[in-house]
């Protein structure tokens, strides 16, 4: 989490509300936008920079 500058309460809150959400899929790409360095994970998951 400190080296992709997450919050980290925040980030596993998405992952634990977007996963659930793709169970029935077969195409996992969408786990590439969850990942730690995605560009695409909302700014409530980033820290402020200090």
């Amino acid at each position: 989490m400190k080296a992709n500058n997450l919050k980290p309460y925040h980030y596993f809150e998405l992952l634990l509300t977007e996963i659930p959400k793709h169970m029935e899929d077969t195409n996992l790409d969408f786990l590439d936008d969850l990942l730690p360095w995605s560009e695409k994970l909302p700014v409530e998951c980033r820290k402020q920079n200090q």
